[in-house]
């Protein structure tokens, strides 16, 4: 896990809380496909299957949380060195006394971006193990995880967690730009 950096949050804490609690169960459906073994609640906002090249679809979360989300994707932009777009962006919930069971990610989307994890409600006893070691990660603050890794949360205490997930895809370097740098 690599910490990157500070994220302004309180704006998109301020529209999520404005949500309908619906929302939060409004994609189920593609959350049972796509990972069925989370107990967690998963508002997504978009949504790339397939890789990089694929289509980016806009789910129950966009419309109501784009504006508010914007600067925050802006913001883990800049951590990266070359531009590039945001594939995939969730809000995953874990209630207390709940857990993601150990695993690792892939597919061609996630092999290709860098996982941001954002938190905007944790508490100290929630544990973020990472191939053995417990990560605390803190609110309003971005970091990497490599996904490839096997990673698991449990989320002992009476408080939920809910984070921003966001898979940030930087575009290749072109060719003929990478053969002059290299040379």
């Amino acid at each position: 896990m690599r910490h990157l950096g500070a994220v302004e949050i309180a704006p998109f804490v301020a529209a999520l809380a404005a949500q309908p609690e619906s929302l939060w169960d409004a994609d189920g459906q593609f959350q049972k496909q796509l990972a069925p073994y989370r107990k967690s609640r998963t508002i997504y906002l978009l949504m790339t299957v397939g890789g990089p090249l694929a289509p980016t679809r806009e789910l129950a979360g966009w419309a109501p949380l784009q504006q508010a989300f914007a600067p925050i994707a802006a913001r883990i932009a800049e951590f990266y060195p070359r531009p590039g777009r945001v594939l995939n962006a969730q809000v995953a919930l874990l209630g207390p006394g709940l857990d993601i069971p150990e695993h690792a990610d892939f597919g061609p989307t996630l092999e290709a971006t860098h996982r941001v994890h954002v938190p905007l409600e944790t508490h100290p006893e929630v544990q973020f193990i990472v191939e053995d070691q417990n990560i605390a990660l803190q609110v309003g603050e971005a970091y990497e995880l490599d996904n490839m890794r096997r990673h698991r949360v449990f989320n002992p205490s009476p408080f939920r967690r809910i984070h921003i997930i966001v898979d940030y895809y930087e575009e290749p370097v072109p060719a003929i730009v990478a053969a002059s740098v290299f040379r």
